[in-house]
């Protein structure tokens, strides 16, 4: 960790050096030129020119360290900015505030920059761990818990089991674990979860309550002492299986983010990439807006940040431009500007921009507000493309993915597997214990295949009590050996009504996405292989072949 902190210091070091001096040659070339203007005619393009100097001064210079730099180019921005709106402009109204004296606070712009080079460079922000639901595991404490603790094994947790709540201070804390225990032993238990969080300086793991009251005073005390969760006994595993799923969710979700960048600066780019990359974020960054609506189809970001002044290009027309397409109309944009004027700036974000974040930023508040957004544009996303019941992508959105896949896969050659799974005599289910029950065992095996699958892995409900599962770069013979575990998995779990306990099983079947020229086709391939499975005897997995099944 220290080598890599060192090597991103290093980069935005020589990052500050560029920007350095390259402000210290316009500034040179600026000066120059202005000397001449008492004596020529200075134009718009000539103001325009310095007006634009000094405002990527003003919303840059903080961001390397030369913040007074950047707060005495600002006062000069303000400055000559009514000139340039002037309707009545001249060379007179430029001369007459373009004086000896403005020239000689512009030239301490070059003392400051050199002052700022010598100062110490920042800390980077410590680089953050993003939790993979994967690899979650969960500290089970209690003898009583001997049970449930097995139950949930067989929803693929690491599950770790202490028989006595009070040997807590011997167990291992990391930040991607999840805690169960009896509600009587939260106290002593949320006191060791603070305790080892503050040690570490992460962020204390979530609590799940088990016990027998549920009125809203204890629901109210467990809420206070930090519980993320109650659940009565006996508890009922697939519902605590889903709340483990949604708080693992929930941590990945809070730490990473897909950004697209666009910035015409291009050190100052760089800096929000590595800053940014290095707090566990995702970044495309991107000089000039040619080929934005491609690298948004291909990236497909959670937000998108960008400068609202690009020369000759305006980030709120680009933003209008983006919301052209019905695809993007939820896309959330936000400028990132020195722009102060709280007027222009929401007539900017009234051109279809979400959020105005004013330059300079610190790194660590660009880190926590561009988190925020992420984390917040996700959970929006999420309402729209996912399904109600199981929290996987919906229909229309599931086949969405796969042409972007199929599109992905004509392009790069990689090899995607596509899984149509079907839950095994489910009428049955539905007829004997009722939907309630049914709706637990399809939620259910959405738990199981959100645990078992990657973060790369596309799943959906197809409808009903089918699913269907895209699997990027995987080959039949590698998801042929997975889903047959996950059959071997599911056929496992038990489930309880009034009926009694029963279980089932679910039938897959597989297709290579790379044999089809449409997308479409892949699911009637994927459909006949289930078929397939259906005829064979069920619980298991069967892979298409164009002439034959096996």
């Amino acid at each position: 960790m220290a080598s890599e902190v060192t090597a991103i210091d290093n980069r935005l070091m020589l990052l500050k050096t560029r920007f350095a001096d390259r402000t210290a040659s316009q500034l040179d070339d600026m000066l120059r030129n202005l000397r001449t203007w008492h004596t020529g005619e200075p134009t718009h393009g000539n103001l325009l020119a310095l007006y634009q100097l000094l405002h990527r001064l003003s919303g840059s210079s903080g961001t390397f360290g030369f913040v007074a730099l950047g707060r005495h180019a600002s006062v000069l921005e303000l400055r000559i900015k009514p000139l340039l709106e002037r309707p009545d402009f001249s060379a007179a109204h430029v001369r007459h505030i373009v004086n000896a004296d403005f020239i000689g606070q512009l030239s301490q712009l070059a003392d400051l920059l050199q002052q700022g080079r010598e100062a110490p460079p920042a800390s980077v922000p410590r680089k953050a761990v993003v939790s993979d639901t994967q690899d979650t595991e969960l500290l089970v404490l209690g003898e009583a818990l001997t049970e449930l603790a097995t139950a949930l094994t067989h929803y693929g947790f690491n599950t770790r089991h202490c028989l006595q709540s009070a040997d807590i201070s011997r167990q291992h804390w990391h930040e991607n674990i999840t805690i169960i225990a009896l509600a009587r032993h939260l106290v002593e238990i949320s006191e060791w979860n603070r305790s080892q969080a503050r040690r570490l300086q992460q962020k204390e793991v979530p609590i799940l309550c088990t016990g027998e009251e549920d009125g809203f005073s204890s629901r109210y005390r467990l809420a206070d002492l930090g519980a993320s969760g109650l659940f009565t006994l006996p508890a009922d595993v697939p519902r605590l299986a889903e709340r483990i799923e949604q708080l693992s969710q929930e941590r990945q979700q809070a730490g990473g983010g897909k950004v697209l960048l666009l910035d015409d600066d291009e050190e100052l780019a760089e800096h929000y990439r590595l800053v940014l990359t290095n707090a566990g974020m995702d970044v495309r960054v991107m000089s000039h807006p040619k080929g934005l609506l491609d690298t948004l189809a291909e990236f497909r970001p959670d937000i998108v940040l960008m400068d609202i002044h690009m020369p000759p290009f305006s980030g709120v027309t680009l933003s209008r431009m983006i919301r052209f397409e019905p695809e993007w109309l939820s896309l959330p944009i936000i400028y990132l500007s020195s722009e102060q004027d709280r007027d222009q700036q929401l007539r900017a974000l009234a051109q279809g921009a979400d959020e105005f974040i004013t330059k300079p930023i610190s790194d660590r508040l660009l880190i926590r507000t561009v988190r925020i957004l992420c984390y917040r544009a996700r959970q929006l996303s999420k309402l729209v493309s996912c399904d109600g019941l199981t929290g996987l992508l919906n229909h229309s959105h599931i086949k969405q993915a796969l042409s972007h896949e199929h599109a992905r896969v004509q392009r790069l050659g990689h090899s995607t597997t596509v899984a149509m799974l079907d839950l095994d005599h489910f009428k049955s289910v539905n007829d004997t214990h009722g939907h309630t029950v049914g709706d637990r065992v399809i939620k259910a095996l959405a738990n199981l295949l959100q645990k078992r699958l990657r973060n790369t892995d596309h799943l959906g409900r197809y409808g009903g009590e089918e699913f269907v599962v895209i699997l990027p770069e995987c080959d039949l013979p590698q998801a042929n050996v997975m889903f047959e575990e996950i059959c071997h998995q599911f056929a496992e779990l038990s489930f309880n009504s009034s009926e009694g306990e029963f279980r089932v099983t679910v039938s897959v079947g597989l297709a290579n996405l790379n044999q089809f020229i449409q997308a479409e086709q892949v699911l009637n391939a994927a459909d006949e292989a289930l078929y397939d499975r259906k005829q064979r005897g069920r619980n298991g997995v069967s892979c298409y072949a164009s002439s034959t099944l096996s």
